[in-house]
């Protein structure tokens, strides 16, 4: 054989060798996968943000890839790589997975999380989310509600055996109240109802639950073929939508026109229309959007939140007499707490802190996706690739939170003189990343603050069980739901009134 054609093949081989170890080298590291299904097999079934650390130690890498069939992924475990791509980069990886069953077939196109970035109808949205409910104007007002809605709690909680159902109450009665000034006095309500049946089925979708989001195809196929049972249950979350969208919506109007409307962001709205300040049909559209996200979004995401400030202070009773101790000092006796008192508590403040870090309602956020190819570090980020902001992993990252991060410290959030840390920009992580972080993060920590403060000036929280009736302690092992809104484990705890019951009586008679 001709010396020439060997010599030719030879340099061939190592080329393609050369190759094949350079497309190897160009995607970060993760599990080998199988082939067809890639790693398939390999996606976590329980707290899958605590898999993606150990697979970070595994393969000594802060940012990791794994593929199943049709879909790459990247997993963002550091603070530098979310900062680096999701911030910095922010125009190109802004974007959200497009989900088959929420855009087609429910058409929630509607709701800014899931929206396409920077088109003008999502930057028109998150402006006046933001202005409606973060801005010096709306403060106030979104306030007074929050505290009214945390009293009438403290109130329910004095007769009630039931303490999820009300702190899931609650978390609906402060969103109602501050977006449309409406008050549930029942978990029967039905603005309740449809808001838990349409986020069953959003949790449904984002645990990949419905094969059409896998073979977009199956949406052509009619709901009577065996095993297409996700068109009758598109057709019912439709249903959901639109009441979410037109139900309160409606009723405030109604409110406004026999003159029984409290303030709120919708009263306010409207007020400004009827003295003159016409508004285009775009307008009103927007504004019915962003009024229903903020009653859809908050609802889930606070009951999440309260959950988790109740378990914290349940199986760490040291950090809630410590509280109960600043709250006792600043209000000088028996009364309540409101937001005159926030800059005199900073260990409740800190406390509230540490259950965001410690407990993320949102380990991962929302998932991003790529509008372009990108590179790296070398790693190419082909465009379409979802990545996955493991915030958990930097809300427990020792360079930024301090030694023992799997603890629950609330000092970690206080300076030596006792006051609290004014640089909390970690713990923003807690509400997502660039473009895309939570334009309502402002006043849900508000809303959750007043209400762990007036929870604790209120009660002690006592001997804490699990479902099977075994003591939950500090040293418990917990395990959260393996979801986007990720729920503790259900527990019972017993909630002892340790002031006057004629004060938090008085203090709802007054509203």
């Amino acid at each position: 054989m001709d010396i020439n054609f060997i010599t030719l093949l030879f340099a061939l081989a190592l080329a393609f060798v050369f190759f094949l170890s350079r497309r190897r080298q160009s995607t970060p590291p993760g599990p080998p996968g199988l082939p067809l299904l890639g790693n398939f097999l390999d996606l976590p079934k329980k707290e899958a943000w605590k898999t993606y650390i150990e697979w970070g130690k595994k393969y000594n890498s802060d940012f990791l890839s794994m593929k199943v069939p049709g879909q790459r992924f990247f997993i963002l475990n550091s603070s530098k790589v979310c900062h680096d791509l999701l911030v910095k980069k922010s125009t190109i990886y802004s974007d959200r997975p497009h989900s088959t069953m929420l855009y087609d077939l429910i058409g929630v196109g509607w709701l800014i999380v899931f929206m396409k970035a920077n088109t003008e109808y999502w930057k028109i949205h998150r402006y006046l989310f933001r202005k409606e409910f973060d801005s010096g104007d709306s403060t106030s007002v979104n306030k007074y509600h929050a505290l009214q809605a945390a009293r009438r709690l403290i109130h329910r909680l004095l007769t009630s055996k039931d303490y999820e159902g009300e702190l899931r109450l609650a978390a609906v009665d402060l969103i109602l109240s501050i977006t449309y000034g409406i008050t549930p006095t029942s978990f029967e309500h039905p603005f309740i109802q449809v808001t838990e049946a349409i986020n069953k089925i959003f949790a449904d979708v984002a645990r990949g639950g419905y094969l059409v989001d896998v073979f977009p195809f199956l949406k052509y196929l009619p709901g009577w073929i065996p095993g297409i049972q996700f068109q009758g249950m598109a057709s019912r979350a439709r249903t959901y939508a639109k009441d979410v969208l037109t139900g309160p919506y409606s009723e405030i109007q109604d409110q406004l026109n026999s003159g029984t409307a409290l303030s709120s962001v919708a009263s306010r709205f409207f007020s400004e229309m009827q003295e003159g300040n016409n508004r285009s049909e775009m307008e009103k559209e927007v504004m019915r959007n962003v009024l229903a996200n903020a009653y859809l979004a908050g609802s889930d995401t606070s009951t999440c939140a309260l959950y988790n400030v109740v378990l914290a202070l349940a199986i760490h009773p040291e950090v809630q007499k410590r509280a109960q101790k600043e709250l006792d000092d600043v209000l000088g006796g028996p009364s309540l707490p409101d937001f005159n008192d926030y800059s005199r508590l900073p260990y409740v403040t800190a406390l509230v802190n540490e259950v965001f870090r410690c407990y993320p309602v949102t380990p991962f956020a929302v998932y991003h996706v790529s509008t372009q190819d990108d590179v790296y570090n070398g790693y190419e980020i082909p465009k379409g690739s979802i990545l996955i902001p493991n915030a958990y992993a930097l809300l427990h990252d020792e360079s930024l939170f301090g030694p023992n991060t799997d603890k629950f410290n609330p000092d970690r959030f206080i300076k030596p003189d006792g006051t609290v840390n004014p640089d909390l920009s970690n713990i923003e992580v807690a509400f997502g990343f660039g473009r895309r972080a939570c334009p309502g993060r402002f006043i849900a920590k508000d809303t959750i603050w007043v209400m762990a403060a007036s929870i604790l000036t209120a009660f002690e929280i006592t001997d804490p069980l699990d479902m099977n009736g075994n003591k939950l302690t500090s040293e418990s092992t917990l395990e959260f739901t393996n979801a986007m809104i990720s729920f503790p484990p259900r527990m019972k705890v017993t909630f002892k009134p340790r002031i006057p019951e004629s004060i938090i009586h008085d203090a709802v008679k007054h509203q």
